[in-house]
């Protein structure tokens, strides 16, 4: 015999599930909405304020990495080059040396060793002019308009055409053998343009450590300051912090590598245009687009992201290439997704910018346009983090055995809250998503936790044929 049996279905169920959890405290000022849409069946399966527009911190990446993947290619390589205005004689180059940069932003220890040593190759072991750095290809504002005015943390970092090791230093504290010592103090790159002020003191272990490091421009160079105290048996401590003039910086660095391998240089470094009618010598790629785009999303590297979109503005719109002009391919790839500008607001490439605004709807909808490309698709979702696996969400539902079925990107300023990707259901069924939390009344540690629970659902999701049941 077939009994008719009416059941609530799968999706009804979802819903209530998700409408439960979103009744917390953390979010008491409703300011928030999320979408999670079927892009198999291209249904929604559960949507709240989904086309009212939020900040949405570092989830404006998922949309720089598109844009990117789009209009540059994911075998895109960045360029540092270098040129000479003589011929190497003999291993000998009678005059000046220019290292130009084209926005690579992972120009990095490794990298510029490896520059080095082709440059060491040609070969030349001796330079009697200057190290002239051209930043040319990019504007020279270092700093987004729309950020409040940065201090010296590594994630407000300058931008620049040629630039190190994100525009960056780092700085070891190590405590001193005995009480009354000065802590030991190493700085990387140890390049003559970073100086050390270090007042600091080892305290004995029964004493608590409050170490204060910070960074001053002063003018020709950066000073590094450590002052405050270090119990004897403390750890190594290791700081992050922002640098000033990148071109400059960069070429100190390269001057210095330069020694080490053993190149001379007699003269000094200084920032220039390369002239016409120099000569080139190397063109130093990076690594592709494609795995830089991984740095980018699974740690949110601000950076990254900045140089990613003064580069799109140059490679479309001509040198020097501009904050707005890569907004502005911005604005015409979510014109193609048929958004009008008065729907939403981008100011920057990496989501600093607090005056950002995006909807669910929109971000899901550049979601799903990647996933229908299959000639990015890939590079894509492989840029993003893997839930409990790597990146920033490494300890984010550890233990959950479908975590790895979400890979996602994080958003995070005071009181917002993102996260927005790709998850595959319990049934193998492909969904993306977005969550967008602004006013935030709770911990972003509690808010996190209820993100997880609502991707936890999503994971455990799966469709039943509801209606009859055969006995």
């Amino acid at each position: 015999r077939i009994y008719a049996q009416e059941t609530e279905s799968a999706e009804s169920v979802f819903a209530k599930t998700v409408e439960a959890l979103l009744v917390n405290s953390c979010l008491r000022k409703q300011n928030f909405g999320v979408k999670i849409h079927s892009l198999e069946r291209n249904e929604t399966l559960y949507s709240v304020r989904s086309s009212r527009p939020f900040a949405p911190a570092s989830n404006v990446k998922l949309l720089t990495t598109a844009v990117a993947l789009k209009r540059l290619g994911s075998d895109y390589r960045f360029k540092t080059r270098l040129y000479a205005d003589q011929q190497i004689d003999k291993g000998v180059l009678k005059g000046d040396i220019y290292i130009k940069g084209f926005g690579d932003p992972n120009l990095v220890t490794e990298q510029m060793w490896l520059l080095v040593n082709e440059l060491k190759n040609l070969p030349l072991s001796e330079i009697r002019g200057d190290i002239i750095a051209d930043d040319s290809f990019f504007d020279d504002n270092l700093r987004i308009k729309t950020w409040k005015k940065g201090g010296v943390e590594a994630y407000n970092a300058p931008l620049g055409a040629l630039s190190f090791n994100f525009n960056t230093v780092t700085v070891h504290v190590t405590p001193g053998k005995t009480p009354g010592d000065r802590p030991i103090v190493v700085v990387d790159p140890d390049i003559e343009y970073i100086l050390i002020d270090n007042r600091a003191t080892t305290v004995p272990n029964s004493k608590r450590s409050r170490l204060i490091v910070n960074r001053i421009d002063r003018g020709d160079h950066n000073e590094i300051t450590v002052s405050g105290v270090i119990a004897v048996d403390h750890l190594r401590e290791t700081y992050y912090l922002n640098i000033t003039q990148p071109a400059y910086y960069a070429a100190k660095v390269f001057r210095e590598y330069l020694r080490q391998s053993g190149i001379e240089v007699t003269g000094k470094v200084r920032m220039g245009a390369m002239p016409k009618g120099t000569n080139e010598l190397l063109d130093h790629e990076s690594m592709p687009l494609s795995l830089i785009l991984r740095g980018l999303n699974k740690f949110s590297n601000n950076f990254v992201a900045e140089q990613i979109l003064k580069t799109i503005g140059a490679e479309i719109y001509g040198s020097p290439g501009t904050t707005l002009n890569g907004l502005r391919v911005i604005d015409e790839y979510m014109g193609s997704l048929k958004y009008n500008p008065k729907e939403f607001s981008i100011s920057d490439g990496s989501g600093l910018s607090r005056q950002n605004r995006l909807s669910p709807d929109q971000i899901v909808s550049v979601l799903h346009d990647m996933y229908i490309d299959l000639g990015i698709y890939p590079e894509f979702i492989s840029a993003l983090g893997v839930m409990g696996r790597d990146g920033n969400v490494l300890k984010r539902m550890n233990g959950h055995n479908s975590a790895d079925r979400a890979r996602v990107k994080t958003g995070t300023l005071n009181f917002v809250s993102a996260l927005s990707g790709y998850f595959q259901s319990a049934d193998g069924e492909m969904f993306a998503f977005s969550i967008l939390m602004n006013d935030l009344k709770c911990s972003h540690k509690q808010v996190k936790i209820l993100q997880d629970r609502i991707l936890r659902e999503g994971l455990k999701f799966e469709r039943v044929n509801s209606g009859e049941s055969l006995n």
